[in-house]
């Protein structure tokens, strides 16, 4: 399967929390998804993911902090989930309400056969050590 390349704003290595200009961003939401895909339609779904606008929309994506990723389960290779990082609630409401947004759910939608979409804050990870987690 031949998966577009990931996108080029990847957090710091070692890092669990986003940034911004090198700095940790407070305020972050997440928006995912989980996809469940037709036999025969991987290609096809992570094509649609990947041409579903979100790089190169005109005008550019208020708020958007980390672009969408998309990830298979390896357990279950048509499961796929999917993130992308926002600044705040009130960026994510207004992508969802584009004019295109419906047209490119539309276009993944029709390689699935079940597709959930959350809105989502942190409420564990900020600053934590491996230590913190063993206690």
């Amino acid at each position: 399967m031949t998966v577009p390349p990931p996108p080029s704003d990847d957090p710091p290595v070692g890092s669990d929390v986003p940034t911004l200009g090198g700095r940790p961003a407070a305020g972050i939401f997440y928006t995912s998804g989980r996809w469940s895909v037709k036999p025969g339609h991987e290609e096809a779904f992570a094509r649609a993911f990947a041409e579903s606008g979100v790089k190169d929309v005109d005008p550019p994506i208020r708020g958007l902090l980390q672009r969408p990723r998309l990830l298979r389960d390896l357990s279950q290779s048509r499961s796929y989930l999917s993130y992308a990082v926002w600044e705040s609630r009130e960026a994510i409401d207004e992508f969802r309400s584009r004019p295109d947004f419906p047209a490119m759910i539309a276009r993944m939608k029709e390689h699935l056969e079940d597709m959930q979409i959350s809105t989502l804050e942190l409420v564990l990870g900020k600053g934590l050590t491996d230590t913190e987690l063993d206690s």
